[in-house]
């Protein structure tokens, strides 16, 4: 196919090249500010000191009365980024999508709640090893959307003769909803679904 570059505009090209230069630098597309509907800020930075394969994630709050400033060191890289309330208690929080490298690109959510815009706190996401029956067939590749107040967790579910680039079980939904702990915010498992 003949692509007519004619077409293209300076601005258009300018954008392309950027892309490229932070592909290529071991720069993330998914790092920048992300805003709260109340003007509050996360500020995302990610690194690869080490490779593609790992990044060092600096996460910067903005805007609230005490401010958050971590460093996330060898985590898997960033894939997405989310702002929502998941709880509609009339904060957002923000969600951060992480994939690991390699054949099996398994997920994870880190995760930050807004204490009435005065500080963020840690939201606790459960590990796949407490929930055996609902995880059975789990082989990684997760994707993760937001909807209707819930966080949702897709993955196909693989049957035991299945490679794995190959699953034949179909796929299973686990949704999660936002819940205030005594002494943390936690994301709790609260339905699921398979599709074929």
């Amino acid at each position: 196919m003949k692509i007519n570059t004619s077409r293209f505009s300076s601005h258009g090209c300018i954008i392309l090249i950027f892309y490229v230069i932070m592909c290529v630098s071991g720069g993330d597309v998914s790092a920048g500010e992300y805003q709260t509907r109340s003007g509050k800020s996360l500020i995302i930075k990610e690194s690869h000191p080490l490779g593609q394969s790992l990044s060092d994630i600096h996460l910067r709050s903005s805007g609230f009365e005490f401010e958050l400033n971590e460093n996330i060191i060898n985590s898997d890289p960033i894939q997405a980024v989310h702002v929502a309330d998941l709880d509609g208690n009339g904060f957002d929080e923000f969600y951060i999508v992480t994939v690991s490298s390699g054949s099996g690109s398994y997920g994870n959510i880190v995760a930050f709640a807004s204490n009435k815009d005065k500080s963020l706190s840690s939201i606790h996401f459960p590990e796949i090893e407490g929930d055996e029956e609902i995880f059975h067939g789990y082989m990684g590749h997760d994707t993760f959307r937001l909807s209707a107040h819930r966080l949702i967790r897709t993955f196909p579910i693989y049957v035991s003769v299945d490679k794995n680039a190959a699953p034949n079980g179909g796929l299973r939904n686990v949704l999660y909803g936002l819940f205030k702990g005594e002494a943390s915010w936690q994301l709790r498992i609260i339905d699921t679904g398979d599709e074929t």
